[in-house]
């Protein structure tokens, strides 16, 4: 029999099983997102970022999960989650891929280059990273093989910064997403120099389809027999599901998370790796990844790669397997709709929200808006004729996020949206739509923008009352 989960439970097993950024800060009963992940009844989730909070269904799936968790094989577990994940990627027909589960985001930027070392361990490691400034906060640290975070899945203290191995380090060549006027860089030239110049060297090729503000690099410079192991970072995950399985056939790594625009609490993350890799990668020594049993469960890798799991702590897990939990029935339930339904929505969505910002004089929307994913808004705030910066951004996400407002409908008094961006001495904000909140709008069939709007009065309010 199931037994009773309380929501301070909930919230407690949710702060456990990743890094420090789940962590709520002392007094203030806030991550440092300035949320909870389990007091979401009165606010709206407008982020798109890994910051998302518990939802009316997720809460009814949290409850129900942790209350047999007890009774669960974890490996059954985790292939049960595995085989769900695949079935809704979709695997019929296509090219076979394997799971590799990650805390976050971040930390998927260490399997390729952990997968470079296995196959190529005398080779120099190239690591070419697209839109550095639009990934999340830890993935620079990681793409140079550095930890990225003072604590580990595991509770485990570690030194953000330093190497994981000092013996093996990556290269990394960084290429920026926009310049000094915010315009979308064509980064392909400069990608294809890089790999030409290191015949060589173990490369890694990491693009991006999808950043914090909707970028999406040029896919058709991958060449799958060029030598570079290629990783797209898809993790919004707010794709269509052919561009998926096209990647997969040119046997590129996927990393995704239901952290995101699947607003499952944050984190929870996940590789897809095309078989042809998994193949290559179980028949060599794995004995080179072992300082990344710092970061990495054998159970984060498929069952049949014993070679890696040998090296790695068997540590369960249950706080990701909870989020993936939650995740994963949020992506179920959205596959219900058809792309075309969800993308009108999306579209009419991000319609209404632009016009409004357009009204308005303290906003301006970001270059190329129109050539990122229409589910993310990216917009500049200016007052007294000049854009506010990243500190006064950040100022101002914080006096927002952490007050209650007035003037919306259904019981909203508080509200969360994208987090400052910066790019060069700028910086931008954004307001997104999940798929929890996608899906409202379809079981409504009608779209009511009201406290949209709202939160754009209240930017501009706040914007004008503090630097005004």
């Amino acid at each position: 029999m199931a037994r009773k989960i309380s929501k301070a439970e909930i919230g407690q097993i949710l702060e456990q099983g990743c890094d420090e950024r789940v962590h709520l800060i002392e007094g203030t009963n806030r991550n440092k997102y300035h949320l909870n992940p389990v007091e979401y009844e009165t606010l709206l989730q407008r982020g798109s970022c890994t910051a998302n909070l518990l939802t009316p269904r997720s809460h009814g799936v949290a409850k129900a999960f942790l209350g047999k968790y007890d009774e669960l094989n974890y490996e059954s577990l985790l292939e049960k989650q595995s085989k769900r994940l695949i079935d809704l990627v979709g695997s019929e027909n296509n090219e076979p891929f394997d799971i590799y589960f990650g805390p976050s985001g971040s930390d998927l930027v260490y399997y390729p280059l952990m997968f470079q070392l296995m196959l190529n361990p005398n080779k120099k490691l190239i690591n070419i990273v697209s839109c550095p400034e639009e990934l999340g906060s830890g993935s620079g640290y990681a793409s140079e093989t550095r930890f990225y975070a003072n604590f580990n899945q595991f509770g485990e203290n570690i030194v953000k910064g330093d190497f994981v191995d000092p013996e093996h380090v990556s290269e990394v060549h960084y290429l920026d997403a926009r310049d000094a006027e915010g315009n979308i860089l064509d980064r392909s030239k400069a990608i294809k120099e890089i790999i030409a110049d290191n015949k060589d060297a173990a490369v890694v090729g990491s693009l991006v389809f999808g950043s914090k503000s909707g970028i999406k690099d040029d896919l058709d410079i991958i060449d799958p027999n060029d030598g570079t192991m290629w990783v797209v970072d898809l993790c919004q995950f707010r794709v269509d599901p052919k561009l998926i399985h096209d990647l997969l056939e040119k046997d590129v790594m996927i990393m995704l998370t239901g952290s995101k625009f699947f607003q499952a609490p944050p984190f929870c993350a996940a590789m897809l790796v095309p078989r042809k890799w998994s193949e290559r990668l179980k028949e060599v020594d794995a004995s080179i990844i072992a300082p990344y049993g710092k970061l990495f469960s054998a159970y984060d890798v498929p069952w049949f790669m014993q070679n890696m799991r040998e090296h790695l702590p068997a540590n369960e897990n249950k706080s990701l397997r909870l989020r993936w939990e939650i995740a994963l029935d949020e992506m179920e339930a959205y596959s219900y709709w058809s792309t075309q339904q969800t993308d009108d929505i999306i579209t009419r969505w991000a319609t209404g929200v632009m016009a409004r910002l357009e009204d308005s004089e303290h906003f301006k929307l970001m270059p190329d808006q129109l050539k990122t994913n229409m589910s993310i808004i990216s917009f500049q705030v200016w007052v007294g004729g000049r854009a506010l910066n990243n500190a006064e951004l950040k100022d101002l996400f914080k006096a927002i996020a952490t007050s209650t407002h007035e003037g919306f409908k259904d019981g909203i008094n508080k509200v969360f949206f994208g987090q400052p961006v910066q790019y060069g001495d700028k910086s931008f904000i954004r307001l997104a739509i999940g798929a929890y909140s996608v899906r409202s709008f379809l079981e409504e069939d009608a779209i009511d923008l009201h406290n949209d709007y709202r939160v754009i009065e209240i930017i501009e309010d706040y914007a004008k009352k503090m630097f005004g």
